[in-house]
């Protein structure tokens, strides 16, 4: 009797262990397939730096107002007062010119000869510029400005005019007073053109950079959709042009942009020094986008997940769904299943995108040829175009919310406020799919995003 029991024990074990469909997994190809190489993205920024308050600091390192005086015992005798208005400041390409208006006043009188200190004859006076309105001196200066490549603005400035609008003659001496105020003010004058110089050296561009840099180095995390990488390289700056106080050139930055439905390592790179190249305005973008099948995996999973199939009074629900490459463009989706039947199958297909559609599906999706041979001898029920269809459709995805999302988020990337001294303006005018890629780790696709950037430095 124990015999017997045990008999029908081990029939039943057997009978079972027979009925788990156990397929194996396809062939996975051994040959590399790299990604395909990334195209370098470059966005061309224009910026605008106000110059204004290091003019100014210059301009406040010099007096407003000097005076001065010059009494030999022979000779004329003068003593002066010159009070010069605020810069005006215009610029034209790399160009600044600096101007102002002077005013002076001028008095003294005239020693025909003099010994010992005593002036032997009377002295005649005269004036300019009391009782009267003040004479006009017009001073100009013509600094060129250079961004170095260490981020660092240099300036050449020279005092290119000293001109005086209404001189001063002493028409009993038949003498030009004014050329002699003008060489006492000159020396003051060429100290203000080197003050300029030193206070525009001292701008230097490199601590907002880094800050810049920084920030384009963060991992953008777009809500749950996956994370942008921007992956910044170098950075190029074109000619620069000057507009009153404000300094403008285009910011080329050299990028290999990624997105990423899962985190990946990334690790950033200091902040390179400038190089100068010939760049134009708006930026054109590509970025990589890298669905790691793990991530895949968890998407189907969400779908199908306990999903029933009823077929010909037979049942089977989806205990897990795994997606992997296996080379030649081609992905396989594992089934994990229960119920009437339970073990594993494998289906195969080409992932493809459709531009008008914006899904990522697998249209040609079908059972692997190992798994559909198990099933013609074990369960030919199976072999139903119910379950086919259902997991093609759980492999479709809609590719429209993270298109919209990521463009909707890279716009309020591109408007905002990165720091207290730097604000950025865009905005994108295209953001579309391009291709998709498969390896044996990831699937990705190449995006294309284009439009207009600016950014304003104070």
């Amino acid at each position: 009797m124990n015999f017997y029991r045990l008999f029908i024990l081990i029939a039943w074990a057997s009978l079972i262990s027979c009925r788990v469909i156990k397929s194996e997994a396809p062939n996975v190809s051994t040959e590399s397939i790299p990604l395909k190489k990334s195209i370098p993205s470059n966005i061309n920024i224009p910026v605008e730096i106000d110059l204004n308050p290091y003019f100014k600091m210059a301009e406040n390192s010099v007096a407003t107002q000097y005076e001065g005086n010059e009494n030999p015992c022979e000779g004329i005798r003068y003593n002066y007062r010159f009070i010069r208005s605020p810069f005006d400041i215009k610029g034209n390409k790399d160009i600044v010119d600096l101007s102002f208006e002077g005013k002076y006043q001028i008095k003294g009188n005239y020693c025909a000869k003099c010994i010992n200190d005593h002036c032997l004859l009377p002295t005649p006076t005269f004036s300019c510029g009391f009782d009267e309105s003040p004479r006009g001196i017009s001073i100009g200066y013509s600094s060129i400005i250079k961004l170095l490549p260490n981020y660092h603005l240099q300036s050449n400035t020279s005092l290119i005019k000293v001109q005086a609008i209404d001189k001063c003659k002493i028409s009993f001496a038949n003498i030009d007073i004014t050329e002699k105020l003008l060489k006492e003010i000159k020396n003051q004058l060429e100290l203000l053109g080197k003050n300029v110089d030193e206070q525009i050296h001292s701008y230097d561009l490199k601590p907002l950079m880094k800050n810049l840099w920084n920030k384009l180095w963060e991992v953008e995390n777009v809500e749950g959709l996956g994370y942008f990488y921007l992956n910044p390289s170098n950075i190029n700056i074109s000619d620069i042009n000057m507009k009153g106080a404000s300094l403008f050139l285009n910011l080329g930055i050299s990028c290999n942009p990624l997105f990423s439905i899962g985190v990946v390592p990334n690790k950033s790179i200091p902040l390179p020094d400038l190089s100068n190249n010939k760049l134009q305005n708006g930026f054109s973008i590509y970025t990589d986008v890298l669905a790691d099948y793990k991530d895949l995996s968890h998407l189907m999973n969400a779908k199908l997940k306990d999903s029933t199939f009823n077929i010909k009074g037979k049942k089977i629900i989806i205990n897990n769904v795994k997606v992997n490459g296996i080379g030649h463009s081609k992905i396989s989706v594992m089934i994990d299943f229960k119920g009437s039947q339970k073990g594993k199958v494998y289906l195969i297909g080409t992932p493809n995108f459709d531009s008008l559609k914006n899904t990522l599906s697998v249209p040609d999706l079908s059972f692997e040829l190992k798994s559909k041979n198990i099933l013609m001898k074990m369960a030919n029920w199976m072999l139903n175009d119910k379950i086919t269809e259902k997991i093609k459709a759980a492999a479709i995805f809609d590719m429209t919310p993270l298109l919209n999302q990521t463009k909707k988020d890279l716009q309020n990337q591109l408007n905002r406020k990165l720091t207290d001294n730097i604000q950025m303006k865009g905005s994108i005018t295209n953001f579309i799919i391009q291709n998709i890629s498969t390896n044996n780790d990831a699937l990705f696709f190449r995006t294309l995003s284009t439009g207009e950037l600016s950014v304003k430095i104070k």
